[in-house]
C-alpha cells in the first residue's frame, strides 16, 4: 500500500510539473525575455521537436507589432512587395516584406526585433537589396553586441542566406534590420526570419526546373521565342564565353539562379551541335557571397600554357569579371570534362587595378604574336586596355584605346576584337573593334558599335569612324565564338535580345533570349554619292536556319495601295514564328511596306520611308507598349546607295523582330509584345507607283522538344 500512495504521489509531482515547464515553455518564458530577463536553461527546451521551423517575424501584418523602427526607410508597416519607382521585387513569402524602398534609396531608418532565444541551430531568412555590408545589413545582436551580419546581392531578388548560431542556444538575441546608405542599391529587403535545424538552400533551382519541365508548355508560352535561344527558367542577359570545342558550340550567358529578375549574376551554360537546338546544362559559374561571376569570354588552351590540363586534353579556359561591392577584378576558371564542371584557379584574380568598373575581357590567340590577347574595359573612362600574356594567368598591358565614337555615351563595356574578310576583295581582312554602351545608342537607350582597322598584336588603330552595329533598340553585348575549325571559315555571334532601358517587361518563367546567331564580313560601300566608301559590318543569319523551314504562305502583293490591304487569309498564319523575304520598291511614293496585325488596333509596321532614307520598325501600336515610355517607337536603319530597290528579310519569333537590309548592310533587332499569336499580314504603298516584288513567306519550326536530359 505504501508503495502504491508513493507511485501515485510521484505521479502527481511529475504532472505538475510537466505543466510548470509547459507553462514556462509556452507563456513564462517569452514574457521573461521580452523584460530582458536572462533566459532559462537549455534544457527546459530540450521537449521541443528539433525539426521543426520556428518562425520570428513572416511581416504579413500590417504593422511591424512589437519591432522598434526608427527613421523613414520603413515605411508605417511591411511593403506589399515593389514599391513606387522600385525594379520588381521577387522571392518573398506571401504579401508583406521588409522593403526599405520607401521613398526611395535616400531614406534612411532601423528595424529592431524583441528578444526572443535561440532555440535551434541555424538563424534564416530571406534577404535581397544592396550590397553595402557597413551601411546595409541584418544583424543578431547578443547581449547589445553585433555577432553576425548579412547585406544583399544588389537584386531585388530575395534569396535564402543563414548563420549559424548554435553557441547561442539557449540565448536571448534580437534582429536588427539597419538602412544607413542614400545613394544606388541604398535598400535592404528582408522577409521570413526563421530558427530551423538546417540551413535552406540559397538556390533551389533543381526544383524550380522539375516543376517546370512537368508543365504541358514547356518552352511554349505565348510569348516565348521557337528558333531562338532562351533559358528554360529566370533572367538572362548579355552571352558570355562563346566558344567551339570538340563538336560542340558552348553558349554560356549572365544568369540568374535565383529568380525572374536581374541578380545574383553567375555563367548560365548550354551546347549545341548545330548553333539551333540548345542542349540546357547546369550552372558553370554560380554567383557567391564573395562575388558575381560577370561577363567574359572562354578559349580552348591548346598547348596547355596555363598547366590546367590533364591527361594530353586541353583544358577550356574561362576568364571573366569577378564582380564585388566597389571593386571588379578578372579572374580564371577552368574544366576538363568539356565544360561540364568547373575549377576556380587558386590565385585569382588575374588582374586587379583596384577599379570597381574594370570588366568584360574578351581574350583570343594572336597566332602572327605568339600570345594570348585580352580586350578589356575601363568602363566609366570609356576606354578599352588591351593585354598579353603567355600562360593566361600573367598579364602585361600592351595598349589602351578611347574614348571615341558616340560622345553622349555614359560607358563602354563588352568589347569584342577580330578580323574580319572584305567582300569582292580576295585575300584583303580588316580587324573590327566591337565597344557596347548601357545607354545613349543611336535608337536610345542601350546599343553596340565598331571600330574597323588594323591590329598588330599591340594596338588596334583605326580607319574610319565610329557606326552602329545594328538600328534597333534591343541588340546588346554581342561576342563573337571563338576556335570555329579552319573547315567552317566563319566568324560568327549573338547579342542579348533586349534593351536595359526596357528591359522590364515580366515574362514567366523565363525572362530574356538572345538573337539568331549572324555571320560578319566587311563590304566597302558608301552611304550616298556624296560621301566616300566606308568599310560596312555585314550581318547574315547564320545558313542553318534554312534546316528550320515549314509551309509557306503565298503572298500576293500586287495592286497594293493605301491604305494598307491584307495579303494573307485569317488563320492562314497559325503562329508568329516566320520568316519573310521582299524587295521594296518605293518609286515616287514616300513610303512602302509591310505589317503585322496582331488585334483590331494592334500591328508592328517595317517599311522604306524616303523622306527618313532607310528602313523602319514601327512598334508604336504593336502590343503590349505601356509598361515602358521609352519602348514604343520608330527606329530607321540608313540605306547605302541606290534606293531604287530595297531588300528586306525579316525573321519574326512571336516576341522578336529582326529586319536585314540589302543582304545584311543595315538590320534592325527590335523586340514587341502583341496579345496574338495569329496575325493577318498586310502590304501598303503611298502611291501608285510603289511596289512590293518577290515577297516570300516561309514558316520556321520549333527547335524546343520535351528533351532535356
Amino acid at each position: 500500500m505504501f508503495l502504491s500512495l508513493l507511485f501515485v504521489h510521484l505521479l502527481l509531482i511529475g504532472t505538475a510539473m510537466f505543466y510548470f515547464n509547459s507553462l514556462l515553455r509556452s507563456f513564462c518564458l517569452p514574457v521573461l525575455v521580452a523584460l530582458g530577463v536572462p533566459s532559462m536553461d537549455p534544457e527546459l527546451l530540450a521537449e521541443d521537436d528539433a525539426d521543426e521551423i520556428i518562425v520570428i517575424a513572416d511581416f504579413e501584418a500590417e504593422s511591424y507589432g512589437a519591432w522598434s523602427i526608427r527613421g523613414d526607410a520603413f515605411g508605417k508597416g511591411p511593403a506589399l512587395g515593389t514599391l513606387d519607382k522600385q525594379m520588381q521585387v521577387s522571392g518573398f513569402q506571401g504579401k508583406g516584406l521588409v522593403n526599405t524602398f520607401h521613398g526611395g534609396d535616400k531614406t534612411i531608418g532601423s528595424a529592431t526585433s524583441p528578444l526572443f532565444v535561440i532555440r535551434r541551430p541555424r538563424l534564416a531568412f530571406l534577404i535581397g537589396g544592396g550590397r553595402q555590408k557597413d551601411l546595409l545589413a541584418i544583424q543578431l545582436l547578443h547581449k547589445n553586441r553585433i555577432v553576425r551580419t548579412a547585406t544583399g546581392a544588389d537584386s531585388e531578388h530575395l534569396l535564402w542566406a543563414s548563420w549559424d548560431v548554435s553557441e547561442f542556444i539557449g540565448e536571448s538575441v534580437q534582429v536588427r534590420i539597419k538602412d544607413e546608405a542614400t545613394g544606388g542599391w541604398g535598400h535592404i529587403c528582408i522577409d521570413q526570419i526563421i530558427q530551423t535545424a538546417a540551413p535552406p538552400s540559397r538556390y533551389d533551382l533543381e526544383s524550380t526546373l522539375d516543376k517546370y519541365r512537368a508543365q504541358k508548355d514547356y518552352m511554349n508560352e505565348p510569348l516565348r521565342p521557337q528558333f531562338h535561344f532562351s533559358s528554360e527558367v529566370n533572367w538572362i542577359n548579355d552571352p558570355n564565353g562563346l566558344v567551339y570545342h570538340a563538336g560542340e558550340y558552348h553558349l554560356f550567358h549572365q544568369f540568374n539562379p535565383g529568380g525572374n529578375s536581374w541578380g545574383n549574376m553567375s555563367w548560365g551554360h548550354a551546347v549545341s551541335r548545330d548553333l539551333l537546338h540548345w542542349r540546357h546544362l547546369p550552372v558553370a559559374l554560380p554567383a557567391d557571397d564573395k562575388r558575381m561571376a560577370f561577363s567574359g569570354s572562354c578559349v580552348v588552351d591548346k598547348n596547355n600554357s596555363s598547366g590546367f590540363g590533364k591527361d594530353g586534353h586541353p583544358p577550356l579556359i574561362a576568364i571573366y569579371t569577378g564582380h564585388q561591392p566597389g571593386r571588379q577584378v578578372q579572374n580564371l576558371a577552368y574544366s576538363n570534362d568539356l565544360g561540364r564542371t568547373w575549377t576556380e584557379y587558386d590565385n585569382n584574380p588575374v588582374l586587379d587595378l583596384k577599379s570597381p568598373d574594370f570588366r568584360d575581357p574578351k581574350v583570343f590567340w594572336h597566332a602572327a604574336t605568339g600570345k594570348w590577347v585580352m580586350v578589356v574595359s575601363l568602363a566609366v573612362e570609356k576606354v578599352i586596355v588591351f593585354y598579353g600574356s603567355e600562360d593566361l594567368k600573367n598579364w602585361t598591358e600592351l595598349s589602351r584605346f578611347g574614348p571615341a565614337g558616340a560622345i553622349n555615351k555614359p560607358n563602354w563595356e563588352c568589347p569584342d576584337l577580330f578580323e574580319l574578310p572584305v567582300e569582292g576583295e580576295a585575300g584583303k581582312k580588316r580587324w573590327v573593334l566591337e565597344i557596347d554602351m548601357g545607354n545613349g545608342a543611336i535608337a536610345g537607350g542601350s546599343g553596340s558599335e565598331y571600330f574597323v582597322g588594323n591590329f598588330d598584336g599591340t594596338r588596334f588603330q583605326t580607319q574610319q569612324h565610329a557606326q552602329w552595329v545594328d538600328h534597333g533598340r534591343d541588340f546588346y553585348a554581342p561576342i563573337s565564338w571563338e576556335n570555329l575549325p579552319d573547315t567552317d571559315g566563319r566568324r560568327i555571334w549573338v547579342g542579348w535580345f533586349n534593351n536595359w532601358q526596357t528591359s522590364g517587361i515580366t515574362t514567366s518563367p523565363w525572362r530574356g533570349c538572345m538573337t539568331i546567331p549572324r555571320v560578319l564580313s566587311l563590304r566597302k560601300v558608301a552611304l550616298n554619292d556624296e560621301e566616300p566608301a566606308t568599310y560596312a559590318l555585314i550581318q547574315r543569319p547564320i545558313v542553318e536556319l534554312d534546316r528550320l523551314k515549314g509551309e509557306s504562305v503565298d503572298l500576293n502583293t500586287d495592286a497594293i495601295s493605301w491604305p494598307p490591304r491584307a495579303i494573307t487569309r485569317p488563320g492562314e498564319i497559325r503562329d508568329l514564328t516566320f520568316e519573310i523575304r521582299a524587295t521594296l520598291k518605293p518609286g515616287s511614293a514616300r513610303s512602302v511596306g509591310l505589317r503585322l496585325r496582331t488585334g483590331d488596333d494592334e500591328f508592328t509596321e517595317i517599311g522604306y520611308d524616303r523622306r527618313a532614307g532607310g528602313v523602319y520598325v514601327d512598334r508604336n501600336r504593336s502590343g503590349l507598349v505601356n509598361f515602358n515610355n521609352a519602348f514604343a517607337g520608330r527606329h530607321i536603319a540608313p540605306t547605302r546607295g541606290s534606293n531604287d530597290s530595297v531588300s528586306v528579310r525579316i525573321l519574326v519569333d512571336r516576341s522578336t523582330l529582326e529586319v536585314f537590309v540589302n543582304d545584311g548592310e543595315s538590320v534592325i533587332s527590335d523586340r514587341f509584345f502583341p496579345t496574338s499569336r495569329e496575325v493577318i499580314l498586310e502590304a501598303f504603298a503611298g502611291n501608285q507607283t510603289a511596289s512590293i516584288h518577290s515577297a516570300t513567306l516561309q514558316m520556321v519550326n520549333s527547335v524546343w522538344s520535351r528533351k532535356f536530359e
